[in-house]
């Protein structure tokens, strides 16, 4: 009489092309659409094509996969991205003030992410921890490009902050507005924030 082993890590080939990554952009994006709470791995494996089997050959649990999603929004995106433009302080402000797109019916899910995470810390604890380190962080990145343009100290925060809400408004507000005119708010907003003398 053969026996037959329960499936593990240790006795089964793995089926799965998909990798953490794949789990934590698929969660993402059910975060975006509707909340934290949606996030399961039935959903996901559904999503993703593959079985539940599939989630736990990379997470513990569900509990893991939202700490790799806080994980990753934490270490990413916008910092990360101005940075890899590169340019001098100028150039990463101006990249900054761009990093969400303006035109209307853009799929970039930035704003999306940045109304989701923050709903989520409203409940949750590590998701507000979260939330507040990147919002520090962002600010103090910001302060710093503007003390290598020389705006005075005393501005750096204040300045900081209201850099920080536009690029966060844009991804949020939806206008009526046409491209071109989306524009010129845009260009208007971004002599009075970083003005070049």
């Amino acid at each position: 009489m053969e026996i037959k082993l329960p499936e593990t890590k240790a006795n089964t080939k793995r089926t799965s092309k998909l990798g953490r990554s794949e789990w934590i952009e698929a969660a993402f994006r059910l975060l975006t659409e509707s909340g934290v709470t949606s996030i399961n791995v039935e959903k996901l494996a559904k999503r993703l094509g593959v079985t539940k089997g599939s989630f736990y050959w990379h997470f513990k649990d569900r509990t893991e996969l939202l700490e790799a999603v806080l994980d990753k929004w934490h270490d990413q995106y916008v910092i990360a991205k101005v940075e890899h433009m590169g340019g001098d302080a100028y150039t990463r402000l101006i990249n900054l003030l761009d990093v969400v797109p303006r035109k209307r019916g853009s799929k970039h899910l930035g704003g999306s992410m940045e109304l989701a995470m923050r709903s989520w810390a409203r409940y949750d604890d590590d998701a507000e921890n979260v939330v507040a380190d990147v919002d520090r962080l962002r600010v103090n990145y910001v302060a710093d490009l503007l003390r290598e343009l020389g705006f005075p100290e005393e501005e750096l925060e204040s300045r900081a902050f209201l850099i920080y809400a536009y690029v966060m408004c844009q991804g949020i507000f939806s206008f009526e507005k046409t491209d071109d005119i989306l524009e010129r708010i845009h260009n208007t907003c971004t002599d009075i924030l970083i003005p070049r003398d």
